[in-house]
């Protein structure tokens, strides 16, 4: 039995979910309204106390065991949600190696280093008579002292060595100094000065609340740069950090929504105004790490970009770049291409608010509330926005400048996960250039290459420890058709353990499977609580890089994780290294689960409608018949996929057999 097992055979699912949610009992189960979307008329939301899952059969129709539950509800990663559930359920936790310990209490150190730093340069912001440039700058603002205190502004003596100083007679040495991105050191001279010097000082928050770094803009009239940012640090990655979210996020979760700005000031005037659903991205382009940490909240996400830089062709000429090179260590301020990834994989809506010339967030919030929420309230979806700014000047009787709009929006299209919009748009862009869609759908263009596979090493990769743990691969023919849980345990083992060896076949498998019209495979499609964590960590390497290697993977898990990647990698490795042929069995396989997971909930349904008209349930019955009437066009649409994919690798099988392939 497994920690989480454990965890769930001695906590009842009815018992915690109870303790927020009001629920009542429909025949052997509970019923009530679901708390991850606004209904009060018909309740949706079921728990089932004989499988001890839970199931929204309205808005979210999401369900899920004990943990997708508490991490859903308290936003919360698997780390925490585990931590939590194991003290409740008096289970005691692997300890941490040694050198963990270590490395916490370093941290923690860091930590208190900059709540420090923070209180220091609050308290000379306040008081210090150097500071009252700092005071008149905030001030002309129009800054109020609740939200100067509330975001803890400070300042930086203009000083080569203040507030190394200062942190030197308190203990605190220089190497530690540095580590906190408080000091810079000169290699050339081995010198060491204060890195903040004569600056507005904004303390920079992860989730929880801690301060992990600051923002520092120039009091100067021609300072650079602009914004000093912290450098990277054990607690400060900006590519996983966003400014404001520690305040924001009840708001966000409220809202249902969150609006990315660009900048510290934009989210402090949001904030004061009373827009409190408002955060800054850190760095130029946005990531999918930061999105990750925003769906704890919502899945709505809208950029607000200016209309100087939004709106520039070359931003937008980029795209094409974007797509066909792997190297992006030039990021661009508006990443249409990414977006548009990032939404199918997060199942996410990310849209996009165009802000007047000349005007930022800061300016329309102060000026007019009401043109702000106008703004909110009209921002585009992602690719509606691009078509939009690709044809404004667009002269339609140039051949040419249509086609190259045309071969930049395409693979934004292309690349859209669900079937029905992404039609809607191949439709959208033929109306914009004015040409038939059938020629639209005639244009061809590269595929974006895969990676090389780095090579693995072999100390990282666990031997078989028996044949009872074969992956679905080994089982007899027969029993690779059953859909039970077992079976579909089984194939998600196989299909982690081939995206652990092969990390870019995940790629291939969500483009084949987008082809036919399915969704990406995300970590709600597996059955285990450190299935579906594993899976999200993977999509969160792969996303700062192309290329990841089981020991990142490795060293990015905790150790519960850790113990069920290594019997992960104890499965049989089939001899199959062929990425096209390995990503076909598994596309196969996840429409099978898919499949399965479906007809199970039908099963269910229908005995549960049965349950609502012995009891009279008339609410209940209202749910069960809407979904008698969708699931089936689920399975329709699944068994059509599959087939589908069938016949393409058969061909593809042919191919190979006669040298073709």
């Amino acid at each position: 039995m497994t920690v989480t097992e454990e965890i769930k055979s001695r906590l009842d699912i009815v018992d915690v979910v109870s303790e927020t949610v009001s629920l009542r009992r429909s025949g052997r189960n509970y019923a009530g309204f679901c708390p991850f979307h606004h209904n009060t008329r018909t309740p949706s939301f079921f728990v089932f106390p004989e499988t001890q899952t839970w199931r929204c059969f309205g808005a979210c129709a999401e369900g899920g065991d004990l943990f997708s539950f508490v991490m859903k509800k308290e936003g919360w990663e698997f780390k925490e949600t585990l931590k939590n559930l194991a003290q409740r359920a008096g289970v005691t936790l692997e300890e941490a190696e040694p050198v963990d310990k270590e490395t916490r209490k370093a941290h923690n150190k860091q930590a208190g280093l900059l709540q420090a730093a923070a209180d220091y340069f609050h308290q000379l912001f306040l008081y210090a008579p150097q500071a009252e440039v700092a005071r008149s700058y905030m001030a002309r603002r129009s800054f109020s002292e609740e939200t100067i205190e509330a975001f803890a502004v400070g300042f930086a003596l203009d000083s080569w060595d203040a507030c190394r100083s200062h942190f030197n007679m308190q203990g605190y040495t220089d190497q530690e100094l540095l580590a906190a991105g408080l000091l810079t050191e000169n290699p050339d001279k081995g010198t060491r000065y204060d890195r903040f010097r004569n600056r507005l000082m904004i303390p920079i928050r992860d989730v929880d609340g801690r301060i992990v770094g600051f923002g520092a803009r120039t009091l100067e009239k021609d300072g650079l740069p602009k914004y000093l940012n912290s450098p990277q640090t054990d607690l400060f990655d900006k590519s996983h950090l966003l400014f404001g979210l520690d305040m924001a996020k009840r708001t966000i979760r409220e809202a249902r929504q969150a609006v990315i700005v660009e900048g510290y000031m934009d989210v402090m005037q949001a904030w004061q105004g009373g827009f409190r659903n408002v955060v800054a991205q850190m760095g130029t382009a946005l990531t999918e790490p930061q999105l990750h940490l925003l769906k704890r909240y919502t899945k709505r996400f809208i950029l607000a970009l200016d209309a100087d830089a939004a709106g520039a062709k070359a931003t937008l000429r980029s795209l094409q770049v974007a797509r066909q090179t792997l190297d992006r260590e030039t990021e661009v301020k508006f990443d249409a291409h990414g977006l548009v990834q990032h939404e199918g994989r997060l199942q996410a809506d990310i849209r996009v608010m165009t802000l007047p010339e000349g005007k930022d967030p800061d300016n329309i919030v102060q000026e007019s509330p009401a043109e702000w929420e106008r703004l909110v309230e009209q921002a585009k979806p992602v690719v509606a926005y691009v078509i939009s700014v690709a044809t404004a000047d667009l002269d339609l009787n140039d051949a040419k400048a249509k086609t190259e709009v045309a071969q930049q929006v395409l693979p934004l299209i292309k690349d859209i996960q669900d079937p029905i919009e992404r039609d809607h748009y191949w439709q959208q862009l033929a109306r914009a250039l004015r040409i038939d869609e059938r020629a639209l759908r005639q244009i061809r263009l590269p595929e974006k290459p895969l990676p090389e596979r780095r090579s693995v090493p072999e100390t990282a990769v666990a031997k078989p420890k028996s044949a009872a743990h074969a992956g679905w691969a080994t089982v007899p023919k027969k029993a690779q058709g059953a859909v039970g849980p077992l079976a579909t345990d089984m194939r998600q083992s196989d299909f982690l353990h081939q995206c652990v060896r092969f990390p870019q076949v995940l790629l291939k498998v969500n483009q084949k499977l987008a082809d036919g019209g399915q969704p990406n495979v995300v970590d709600e499609d597996f059955l285990l609580a450190e299935d579906r964590a594993i899976m999200r960590q993977m999509y969160q390497l792969i996303s700062r890089s192309p290329v990841v290697t089981i020991d990142e993977l490795w060293d990015s898990l905790e150790q519960t994780l850790q113990n069920r990647l290594k019997f992960l990698l104890s499965l049989p490795q089939s001899p199959e290294t062929e990425l096209e042929r390995i990503s076909d069995t598994l596309v196969l396989s996840v429409l099978d689960w898919r499949l399965a997971k479906v007809r199970q909930l039908l099963g269910e349904v229908k005995h549960l409608l049965h349950e609502a008209q012995r009891e009279n349930d008339t609410e209940a019955l209202a749910v069960y018949q809407q979904q008698l009437r969708e699931l089936p066009l689920a399975v329709l649409q699944l068994n059509k996929a599959r087939g589908a994919m069938s016949a393409t690798s058969r061909r593809r099988a042919e191919d190979a057999l006669n040298g073709r392939y």
